[in-house]
């Protein structure tokens, strides 16, 4: 490359270009891969973790849902959410919908907050699984109950609305009272509106049970 010749510049450009594609692993997350190699779970997962944000190593998605699998198939819950959430956005994994469900379910099944919730989502939308949404109310409210945020809201929504069984404006109302007591925006917003619906001894009853929720 004649450009190279006597340019200090050139020199560099290629030198930088060279170093690119060399990525230097910190001894942590070296330890953790040898871990990981090994079987560890929680050293998979975190590889995984690691690969997925880019830390320590050149992000990459792939390799990221493929040490989140290894945790997955373990029966890691925090790993099988994860693996879900890759074939759910198409992440390092072809997407799919199925599978993505699949992966969901098993996490659900170990009490995962946010899996349910994605269980529950992907039961009210048909994504994956037979669309159910009586069922998802259940999984919605497992969820809630063990603080998920967009659970709450979600589960409001539904029994106000009477998606999926009979509606409840008190329950619905005080489910979405209580996300917006944790800040959720859209809940704020939908209860200013459906509060103004209650009678002062049903916003005092809706105003109780938002407090236990």
């Amino acid at each position: 490359m004649t450009f190279m010749r006597g340019n200090p510049i050139g020199i560099l450009l290629a030198a930088l270009i060279l170093l690119s594609g060399c990525v230097t692993v910190p001894k942590h997350v070296s330890h953790t891969m040898e871990l990981a190699e090994q079987g560890n779970v929680q050293a998979q997962y975190q590889l995984g973790l690691d690969y997925t944000n880019g830390t320590g190593v050149r992000q990459d998605y792939a390799k990221g849902a493929h040490w989140f699998l290894k945790a997955a198939e373990q029966g890691k819950a925090d790993a099988q959410f994860m693996t879900g959430a890759a074939y759910a956005s198409g992440r390092g994994v072809p997407r799919d919908e199925v599978t993505a469900y699949q992966w969901f379910d098993k996490a659900a099944n170990q009490g995962h907050p946010a899996a349910l919730y994605q269980k529950a989502e992907a039961l009210a939308n048909g994504r994956g699984v037979t669309k159910n949404v009586a069922s998802s109310r259940k999984f919605y409210e497992k969820a809630a109950r063990l603080g998920h945020l967009e659970s709450k809201y979600s589960l409001g929504v539904l029994l106000l609305t009477g998606r999926g069984g009979k509606p409840d404006k008190i329950m619905g109302n005080a489910w979405i009272l209580a996300a917006a007591n944790k800040g959720h925006k859209d809940a704020q917003t939908l209860f200013d509106t459906t509060s103004k619906k209650l009678s002062t001894k049903q916003l005092r009853k809706v105003k109780a049970l938002a407090k236990k929720l």
